[in-house]
C-alpha cells in the first residue's frame, strides 16, 4: 500500500519504522533536512523535504496516487489542513494526530466534513493504556487485542514462583483459571509451548485471556494483590495527566497530582475541583512520601523526563506502592526498566503507532486480505493475528485435532458472535468466526496459511 506520512517525530519515525517493515511503500514528508536525512538514511525510504501543508510540497510526495495520508506533525491545525488538502488531491484515505482537547469533541462532528477517515490522540490513547494497566502491577506488561475482547500479558518467572518446575498442564489443572500460556522466552530461544513444556526461573511467559480470568490467576500465583485501586498519585500535570484524571475520576477513584508549574496547577483545580493539587517538585522524595506516596494503590510518572520518570518510580516502588507505571519515551531504555521491575512502562508514540496501524491492516483486510488484527509482541519476533473465516476457508467445520498445522504456531482462540474461547481439539470453525493464532512465523496473511 502506497502511504504518505507528514511529520518525521517520535510518532512519524515509529509508524514510519513499523509500515516499512510490513512492506508498504512510505514517502515521509518533513521540514528539517538533518531530521529527514537521518531517516531516509535508516529506513531506506522516499522523503520530501517541507511543509506538508503546502500542495506543492504534497504533489512532490505523490499523495494523489496514496491510499492513505498520515499527518503526525506537533500542530493539530497543520495536520488538519494537510488532511484536508490530501483528499482534495486524490488521497482515498487520511488520519490526523490531534492532541488538543478543546478540538477533540468539534473534530469528531467535523469528521466527514474535513476528510477525516480517522483522528488519534496520543495522550489519549496513552490515558487509556495507564486505566488498563492498573489492574495489574508493575511486573505484568499488558495490551489488548481482538477489538479488547481479548488480553494479551507478559510476566517473569521470579525466584519462588509456584510455577517453576510445572508444565503446563499441571499448572492448567492446578489453578482452573481459563488463562492460556502462548509463548515462553528462555534467554535468546522463542518457545511456542505445548502441555509438556515446563516453566523455569527467569522464563518470560505470555499469556492470553478476559481480563477477570487473568486477574484471578495472577491472584492465585501471588502476583497480584487481592486490593482495589482506590487512590492513585500522578508526578506531571501535562496533557496525558488531563486525560488520565477524568477516566479515574469516572471510574471513583481518588486523584493527587504534583505539579511544578502554578498556572499548570491552577488549571487543574479548576477542571478537576474533586481532586488534591500539590504545587511541588515531584522527583523531590520528602515531598512524595509527605504526601503519603507509601499509602497509593498507584503511582504514575508523566513528566517530560524520561531518567526523572524511572527514578521516582524505582522509589515509589521501594516504598511497596503495587502499581507503577513511569512514561519513557526512548526504547531503549527497555532493558533497564526490566531489571528495576519497571517493565509496564508507557510509551504514547508506540501506543499511536500501533493504532494507527491497526487501522492500516484493516483497510488491507477490506481489500482481499482477512487479518482482522495483528500485533507483535516478544520484540516483534511473534505475531498474534486474528483471522475472519470467510467462504474461502478450506477447513470450515473441521475439528482443529485433525488438521495439521505449520510448526511454531498455536491456534488459541474462536471467536464466535463476539465471545473468544479457547481453541480445543473438537473446536471448530463457522464462517463469521475469527481465528486468532500465535506464530513465530512471520508473512501469515491468508487464514488457509496456517496449514501445512
Amino acid at each position: 500500500m502506497k502511504i504518505a506520512i507528514v511529520g518525521d517525530g517520535k510518532v512519524g519515525f515509529a509508524l514510519a519504522c513499523q509500515l516499512n517493515q510490513e512492506g508498504h511503500d512510505v514517502t515521509i514528508i518533513e521540514n528539517k533536512q538533518k531530521v529527514l536525512e537521518d531517516t531516509v538514511n535508516r529506513l531506506d525510504i522516499i522523503g520530501v523535504l517541507g511543509n506538508g501543508a503546502s500542495v506543492d510540497v504534497l504533489v512532490e510526495a505523490g499523495v494523489k496516487e496514496c491510499e492513505l495520508l498520515i499527518a503526525v506533525t506537533s500542530q493539530d491545525e497543520i495536520n488538519i489542513i494537510c488532511c484536508m488538502l490530501a483528499k482534495k488531491l486524490g488521497t482515498k484515505n487520511t488520519i490526523a494526530r490531534i492532541r488538543n482537547p478543546e478540538y477533540v469533541g468539534a473534530l469528531n462532528m467535523m469528521k466527514e466534513d474535513l476528510g477525516l477517515s480517522m483522528q488519534i490522540n496520543p495522550e489519549m490513547a496513552a490515558a487509556l493504556e495507564i486505566v488498563r494497566s492498573l489492574r495489574f502491577s508493575s511486573t505484568i506488561k499488558a495490551t489488548s487485542f481482538a477489538k479488547g475482547r481479548v488480553e494479551l500479558t507478559e510476566i517473569k518467572i521470579r525466584e519462588g514462583s509456584p510455577l517453576i518446575g510445572k508444565n503446563l498442564m499441571e499448572i492448567s489443572s492446578r489453578y482452573k483459571s481459563n488463562v492460556l500460556f502462548c509463548v515462553v522466552q528462555r534467554g535468546s530461544q522463542i518457545i511456542i509451548p505445548d502441555g509438556q513444556t515446563i516453566i523455569q526461573e527467569n522464563d518470560k511467559v505470555s499469556l492470553t485471556g478476559s481480563m477477570r480470568e487473568l486477574e484471578q490467576f495472577f491472584k492465585e500465583i501471588k502476583l497480584l494483590k487481592d486490593k482495589k485501586v482506590e487512590e492513585v498519585m500522578i508526578v506531571g500535570g501535562g496533557r496525558i495527566s488531563f486525560y488520565l484524571i477524568r477516566l479515574l475520576l469516572h471510574l471513583g477513584i481518588e486523584v493527587k497530582v504534583v505539579e511544578m508549574n502554578k498556572d499548570v496547577c491552577l488549571q487543574l483545580v479548576e477542571k478537576f475541583p474533586s481532586i488534591t493539587v500539590i504545587h511541588g517538585d515531584g522527583t523531590d522524595h520528602e515531598l512524595l512520601r509527605s504526601e503519603n506516596l507509601e499509602d497509593m494503590d498507584g503511582f504514575i510518572a508523566l513528566t517530560d523526563n524520561d531518567e526523572e520518570n524511572v527514578i521516582i518510580s524505582m522509589f515509589a516502588s521501594s516504598l511497596g506502592v503495587q502499581n507503577v507505571l513511569p512514561k519513557v519515551n526512548r526504547v531503549s531504555l527497555g532493558f533497564l526498566l526490566e531489571k528495576l521491575g519497571l517493565e509496564n512502562a508507557i510509551t504514547p508514540k508506540n501506543i499511536t503507532a500501533n493504532q494507527i496501524c491497526q487501522y492500516v491492516r484493516a483497510m488491507q483486510n477490506s481489500v482481499g486480505s482477512n487479518i482482522e488484527s495483528l500485533i507483535k509482541i516478544v520484540d516483534d519476533q511473534v505475531e498474534v493475528l486474528e483471522f475472519r473465516v470467510r467462504k474461502n476457508c478450506k477447513f470450515i467445520g473441521v475439528p482443529l485435532k485433525d488438521l495439521t498445522f505449520k510448526k511454531e504456531m498455536l491456534v488459541a482462540y474462536i471467536t464466535r458472535r463476539g465471545k473468544p474461547q479457547i481453541a480445543q481439539g473438537d473446536s471448530y470453525v463457522e464462517i463469521g468466526d475469527t481465528l486468532i493464532l500465535i506464530s513465530k512465523i512471520a508473512g501469515l496473511r491468508d487464514i488457509n496459511d496456517v496449514l501445512a
